[in-house]
């Protein structure tokens, strides 16, 4: 048979164009399997320190009373005011004070309201601005000690306290210390999962102003609260108040401020247990406050949680393992444990909040629970912190280390400067002064809080680390 040359040339050069391919594709593999000398690059970089802004906290204001007056039973009324302290590194600082104005304190005239401090660009060092208040009730329906730190705005908080079953009574304080509306939707998640609750979607705030929403307006007979705080407009600074009535007479009183913002680890420095009592883990009935526990969310999904109390030394002194679900607010009871300062450690598979409750029992032969207090989970500290010390009895600094590697913090108080050991895995403690100005240095990846503890009176506040605005942001040029 004859064939074209045409076909016979087209032939030849298909065969060339396979061997060509098939000679490069054996050249790349041997490019892949043979290996060659190391030349690695990495990603060019750099550091870049945003300017300083202006730091700001807020603090909440003086402890309220709801329905003094009958003839407005949903009225809030202050009985007093608290005692504010700053503090700020240089010590020389010029730190402003502005009030927030209170339009639902129908006694703010006399008692004031929240206060907001703040420190421009360069006056104080970045995160170096503290402030917390302290104030002592005893008013018929409100009474025990309540300590707060003043927070710094956010556009998201969480607020792991309170109650509204019998007996229980809260507050949400929503303060705007900017100068433009805020709107807030404020849900709360309880043991039963999200409550609904359409009054708390779409709060506005106006700019300088604190509104206070009722917990129990929001949430009716709810046991285990948590509560979620979302702003657009200016940040808002929340705290929650959480006050408890046994029969006729009150039994403690606590201002919380936010917890760490979800995650897969948590803890909760300087847990302070005054009185040898508990309920054991297992038990499905643990109701009331008259028992020490911590309060879990599982915010995302369902999650299995272990929770490791341990002594200053590092000693696990109990393991209690748990299963979550997602979107319902748990107490976990801790069992009997002896009084003293503890650090709860909390692990999920998927990221959660947390605050550890305890109370402090009254005097006489048969003592009931006088006072209570929320430890917040905190965020770890960077290498410097203040801490300002409000009026109290028996301030205590509490600093955990939850990581491998000893750690040795400076504490200088009144600029008098001490060093603390902080053992990998456990914790230390330093007793303060009231009214003390503290300044801690070398505590970064530490965590930090502060009790106060007396007799019928127990109160903690949280150290937090500054917001995200100021911290160094690793740039990638294209």
């Amino acid at each position: 048979m004859r064939v074209k040359r045409e076909v016979l040339v087209g032939i030849g050069r298909a065969a060339a164009v396979l061997v060509a391919a098939a000679a490069a594709a054996g050249l790349l593999a041997a490019a892949v399997v043979v290996p060659r000398p190391g030349a690695a690059t990495e990603v060019p970089s750099t550091i870049v320190q945003p300017a300083e802004s202006r730091q700001l906290r807020v603090c909440p204001g003086p402890l309220l009373e709801l329905a003094e007056d009958a003839a407005s039973a949903t009225a809030a009324t202050s009985f007093g005011p608290p005692t504010v302290a700053i503090a700020a590194e240089p010590a020389d600082a010029v730190v402003e004070q502005a009030p927030v104005a209170a339009p639902d304190n129908s006694a703010a005239d006399s008692d004031g309201g929240p206060v907001s401090i703040a420190a421009e660009p360069g006056a104080v060092d970045a995160g170096m601005l503290a402030g917390a208040q302290s104030q002592e009730a005893d008013a018929a329906s409100v009474r025990g000690l309540a300590v707060a730190a003043c927070a710094e705005p956010a556009a998201e908080s969480w607020l792991v306290a309170g109650a509204t079953d019998v007996g229980r009574s809260g507050l949400v304080l929503l303060a705007n210390p900017g100068s433009v509306p805020s709107t807030v939707d404020v849900r709360v998640i309880g043991e039963s999962g999200p409550v609904d609750a359409p009054g708390g979607i779409g709060v506005v705030v106006p700019p300088g102003t604190q509104r206070a929403v009722s917990l129990a307006g929001l949430a009716p007979n709810v046991r285990s609260t948590v509560v979620h705080v979302t702003s657009t407009g200016s940040p808002i600074a929340a705290a929650l108040q959480h006050s408890v009535v046994l029969g006729l007479e009150p039994a403690g009183v606590e201002l919380s401020t936010p917890v760490a913002p979800p995650a897969v680890a948590q803890v909760i420095p300087g847990l302070v247990i005054a009185d040898r009592r508990g309920i054991a883990p297992q038990e499905d009935h643990a109701e009331g406050d008259d028992h020490p526990a911590v309060r879990l969310l599982a915010t995302e999904s369902a999650t299995p949680v272990a929770i490791e109390l341990r002594d200053a030394s590092g000693t696990i002194v109990s393991r209690i393992e748990a299963e979550l679900e997602a979107g319902r607010a748990v107490d976990i009871p801790l069992g009997t444990l002896d009084p003293g300062a503890y650090t709860a450690l909390v692990t999920a598979d998927s990221p959660v909040v947390a605050a550890a409750r305890a109370t402090v029992l009254g005097e006489g032969d048969d003592p009931v629970v006088a006072d209570l207090a929320w430890t917040a989970a905190s965020a770890p500290l960077l290498d410097g912190a203040a801490l300002a010390v409000p009026p109290g009895p028996q301030p205590v600094l509490h600093l955990a280390n939850a990581g491998d590697v000893d750690a040795v913090a400076t504490v200088a108080v009144d600029g008098d400067a001490r060093e603390v050991a902080v053992p990998a895995g456990g914790a230390a403690s330093l007793d303060l002064r009231s009214d003390a100005r503290v300044v801690l240095t070398g505590v970064e990846g530490l965590y930090g809080s502060v009790s106060f503890s007396g007799d019928a009176e127990l109160s903690s506040m949280p150290i937090s680390p500054p917001g995200p605005l100021d911290a160094p942001v690793r740039v990638y040029p294209q």
